[in-house]
């Protein structure tokens, strides 16, 4: 399905942007914070069923997609490539900031909710996955194979922010997260050029 290396890349690239703080993030730390570690846990479990959710729809898509225009992954992998670059430079300039407040609704459906309506994850899902598959021929079980280890790195990440959401966000540890930040930007920087420059030019 997908030769170890391969995986090994794409674990690096999802780790990348699991552990970079976005909207799924503020709302676990928010809710840990301000109610309880529970809620933060019931946010994180939320946003992996709306992944779950993602994986199966762009698996759907994307192998609709490849089977009346064949080209269309080229241009899938290119795009893919210069987001991941994108996300590299972002995260790099990222501020250590959480605006995101406790919600009224459930924890868990906000955070399924907040998940499925963000277009960073679709992008993510529709564009980045397909990089990593090797055989298309089974392309819809390569896609949801990537989208299960996903799933699962990032509720690794959300589980950790929101046990360790009281140290992660306070003022003494500015430092952890501005070398978290690093660590991840300069990761998905040097993937993504790697990935642009060895396999599609």
């Amino acid at each position: 399905m997908n030769n170890v290396s391969t995986i090994f890349e794409f674990i690096i690239i999802q780790a990348g942007f699991a552990f970079t703080p976005g909207l799924i993030i503020a709302l676990i730390v928010n809710e840990s914070i301000q109610r309880s570690r529970r809620k933060g846990l019931e946010v994180a479990a939320g946003a992996a069923a709306g992944a779950l959710v993602m994986t199966l729809l762009s698996s759907v898509i994307v192998t609709f997609l490849f089977s009346i225009i064949p080209t269309f992954l080229q241009i899938i992998f290119v795009v893919g490539s210069i987001y991941i670059i994108y996300k590299g430079f972002s995260t790099l300039a990222l501020k250590n900031k959480s605006n995101e407040r406790a919600v009224n609704q459930g924890a868990f459906v906000s955070g399924l909710r907040v998940n499925l309506i963000n277009p960073k994850m679709w992008l993510f899902y529709l564009a980045v996955l397909p990089i990593f598959v090797q055989n298309f021929e089974n392309l819809f079980s390569s896609m949801i194979f990537l989208g299960i280890i996903t799933v699962f790195i990032n509720l690794f990440g959300d589980i950790c922010y929101a046990l360790f959401s009281s140290y992660f966000f306070s003022d003494s540890s500015d430092n952890t997260k501005n070398i978290i930040n690093k660590l991840c930007g300069v990761s998905l920087i040097s993937i993504g050029f790697y990935l642009l420059f060895t396999r599609f030019l």
